[in-house]
């Protein structure tokens, strides 16, 4: 199907604002100092927020909208972006980086200042930088351990079997087994236990789901079951602690 032209960019209009930015003296920051932050960011260093609170500057940046919030919106979201990507390659969990980026772009949507737009950029990265320091401490798990934690986060709430883990990782499930222990200090099936429990505070504590709602979000056949194990890793009911951990509670609807 050919293209419609109302799409291609005129590159006389892109000329046009060459020449433009060129009267107004204005230059776009550098391809190596955009980089910066990112490699600051990929290493868990903390002057990595300080660069990007700085170069988030509208001032410093290319205008891709007239109007003053929306154009800072775009940024933020140009930015986050980045950050991503390059916190993923530095070794934090890919799920939790894209989870985190998709809740602090929605904020960024319904933002009513540039005020409020430039505090989120400084959290999130105050955020990605401590995920990246934390990271780095896991890093000294093997590959295959690696990969294993990896497949766990993104599939914690189905029955991982450690065929599943063995055929990902390429190593038989007895020396998988014996890796996984001997460098977390936790069997395969206590680290995904403790992950869906540690879910399940959280969907508690920050969601109105029922408690059978949540059980078989997590993975667990039956809410008794869920509850059981609930208590033994927590020491109340879930009920117990959504009471305990939020400040209003919310309607019981399992």
């Amino acid at each position: 199907m050919e293209r419609k032209k109302d799409f291609l960019i005129d590159p006389g209009e892109i000329r046009k604002l060459v020449h433009k930015n060129a009267e107004s003296r204005f230059m776009h920051t550098t391809y190596r100092e955009e980089l910066e932050r990112f490699f600051l960011l990929a290493k868990g260093d903390k002057r990595a927020v300080e660069l990007s609170d700085y170069v988030l500057d509208a001032d410093l940046q290319g205008k891709l909208s007239e109007d003053p919030l929306r154009n800072m919106r775009y940024l933020f979201i140009v930015n986050t972006g980045l950050a991503t990507r390059f916190a993923i390659e530095a070794g934090a969990p890919q799920e939790v980086v894209y989870s985190s980026s998709d809740i602090y772009i929605r904020k960024a949507d319904v933002a009513k200042s540039i005020e409020e737009i430039v505090k989120l950029n400084h959290d999130y990265w105050v955020y990605l930088v401590g995920l990246v320091r934390d990271s780095r401490k896991t890093q000294q798990y093997s590959k295959p351990v690696v990969q294993c934690i990896d497949y766990i986060t993104s599939h914690f709430n189905t029955k991982v079997s450690l065929e599943e883990l063995a055929g990902i990782t390429g190593l038989s499930p007895n020396y998988l087994v014996s890796l996984f222990k001997g460098e977390t200090g936790k069997t395969v099936g206590e680290y995904l236990t403790e992950f869906r429990i540690d879910s399940a505070c959280a969907l508690l504590t920050q969601t109105d789901y029922g408690y059978l709602q949540i059980a078989l979000s997590l993975g667990f056949c039956t809410q008794s079951y869920f509850t059981k194990i609930f208590r033994e890793k927590a020491g109340v009911t879930p009920r117990t602690y959504r009471l305990k951990h939020t400040d209003k509670a919310f309607t019981e609807l399992g």
